[in-house]
């Protein structure tokens, strides 16, 4: 679906764009008789329906017209730049009460997986497709002057990783921005996010091995970024995420 498309109103032209069962779909989950809420904070809510054999999702949002407008830019943007999203299917409502619905994503988030391959003894096989995979799509990012800003292992899916051979798909991708100032900052907080959110012990060698892959170079020319990475890393532990 073209993002000239964007719907106004629930009961605008967005159903001549979708087949008939999707737009039935569409219609129960902004009425909210189908599908079971997955993520709720105060002004956000996630539902998931089942639909042709997957899943589709749509995001409630009260007063967040402008965090959906600018998902719903960058979820047709960046597959265009090589990064992986999910699939925009229709964006309804108003900047007051609105909700963007995607298509599911096949797998799991890579912080589920980890949690699996640290109890299953195949860490070493997450590590590699991490330093693989999600370096190389991270640094794609980052190459085309983006950051993410929300950068965590939840918010990246990716299939079986010991058999995976493609990049992760990227998830929530409301707060990208281009910065026009303090690149380096936010690159760091990319980059720190992720050593920050891995929920099993996977040793310095390994953080190390995914920077030298993403920077694709030496590490000892970039003491001083390893070194802000880090700080930054211990401070995103320390926070304590508002809505947990």
């Amino acid at each position: 679906m073209d993002a000239s498309n964007k719907p106004d109103a629930p009961d605008g032209r967005w159903r001549a764009l979708l087949d008939t069962e999707l737009a039935v779909v569409v219609r129960g989950l902004w009425d909210g008789s189908v599908g079971h809420t997955v993520r709720c904070v105060p002004t956000r809510r996630t539902v998931a329906v089942e639909h042709g054999g997957g899943h589709v999702f749509g995001k409630w949002r009260v007063r967040g017209g402008n965090a959906a407008s600018e998902e719903w830019h960058w979820l047709h943007l960046l597959p265009l730049l090589g990064i992986r999203t999910a699939e925009p299917i229709v964006w309804i409502g108003n900047r007051r009460r609105n909700l963007l619905v995607t298509a599911g994503v096949a797998g799991r988030p890579l912080d589920a997986w980890a949690l699996e391959a640290h109890r299953a003894g195949w860490l070493f096989e997450l590590v590699a497709y991490a330093c693989r995979d999600v370096a190389r799509a991270v640094r794609r990012l980052h190459d085309q002057g983006l950051v993410y800003r929300d950068l965590y292992w939840n918010h990246l899916f990716a299939g079986d990783p010991r058999v995976a051979a493609e990049a992760p798909v990227f998830l929530d991708c409301e707060r990208v921005m281009r910065p026009r100032w303090r690149w380096r900052r936010w690159v760091v907080k990319d980059l720190a996010s992720l050593w920050a959110s891995v929920p099993v012990p996977v040793g310095r060698r390994a953080v190390l091995r995914f920077l030298r892959s993403y920077l694709g170079e030496p590490l000892v020319e970039h003491r001083p970024l390893l070194v802000a990475i880090a700080a930054k890393a211990a401070r995103i532990r320390r926070h304590v995420p508002r809505y947990g």
